[in-house]
């Protein structure tokens, strides 16, 4: 597609992102993810995860997270 100035849009000069974000699944900054201690609502096991836990919702361990996780195709 061409503008008024002659140019292409894609030679506008702009960083090119992809369509979808970065290639790190959105995440903009390279430092490590805070990970919050919770408790494995199946076997008990204190684990970490990745975000902050919620009353009232279940976190599971990696283990059990595996079995409770939709089948992919």
């Amino acid at each position: 597609m061409r503008r008024n100035d002659g140019k292409s849009r894609r030679d506008s000069g702009s960083t090119n992102f992809s369509r979808f974000g970065s290639s790190d699944r959105g995440r903009f900054d390279s430092s490590p993810r805070e990970m919050h201690k919770a408790t494995c609502a199946d076997c008990g096991k204190e684990c970490e995860v990745p975000f902050i836990p919620k009353e009232g919702r279940p976190v599971y361990c990696k283990e059990c997270y595996a079995k409770h996780r939709p089948q992919r195709f």
